[in-house]
């Protein structure tokens, strides 16, 4: 690995911050030819309090790792098996062990993910129908399409990231209401084409 960014808020660090590892020897031009600060490779000031709760919050995530990602992994996999043999006309996008332990991908038939994602919002679910920088976009997953999904599946996706407060009732939760959320969605786009 050459160059590997990353941002702080992704392991509960402060929003706002980041970090970027640059392989020994490796080369980094200037972001812009005004200021050259920080060993002349950008202009501006360091935001210390924030480097700071950086470097904790990833202290304290890699401390943290043995029992997490266990636990998480298991709540993926009762997520994923849970999600597929409830729902037909479901697809888990991705390999189903080879993947990261806090993240589940499917695609539902049938449906637009945008519209459940209003379902799941109004009942106090949080998800994505997209990746995180594709958030706001009505178009299907690029990456979905290139994968080789069809429209109709890839325009119908959801993406499920667990994390630290996540806890088997919120997975149970989900599970109970998924199921009568797409097929209410299913019924209502069934009713729109009579």
């Amino acid at each position: 690995m050459d160059l590997l960014s990353f941002s702080a808020h992704k392991f509960y660090g402060p929003k706002g911050i980041g970090g970027l590892f640059v392989r020994k020897g490796g080369k980094v031009r200037a972001a812009d030819n005004w200021w050259r600060q920080e060993r002349n490779r950008r202009s501006g000031t360091e935001n210390v309090a924030a480097i700071v709760g950086m470097a904790k919050a990833l202290e304290l995530a890699v401390e943290e790792m043995p029992t997490e990602l266990p636990r998480l992994q298991a709540l993926r996999d009762e997520l994923i098996t849970g999600v597929l043999s409830r729902i037909p006309e479901t697809r888990l996008n991705g390999h189903p062990t080879l993947r990261l332990p806090h993240n589940a991908n499917f695609s539902f038939r049938g449906i637009e993910g945008e519209a459940l994602l209003l379902q799941l919002d109004l009942n106090g679910i949080a998800a994505s129908s997209g990746s995180a920088c594709s958030s706001g976009s009505l178009e299907p997953s690029h990456v979905l399409l290139a994968l080789g999904l069809d429209y109709e599946l890839a325009i119908g996706s959801l993406r499920i990231t667990l994390g630290r407060f996540t806890t088997r009732e919120h997975i149970l939760r989900l599970l109970d209401l998924l199921p009568k959320v797409v097929e209410k969605l299913r019924a209502l786009r069934g009713s729109l084409r009579v």
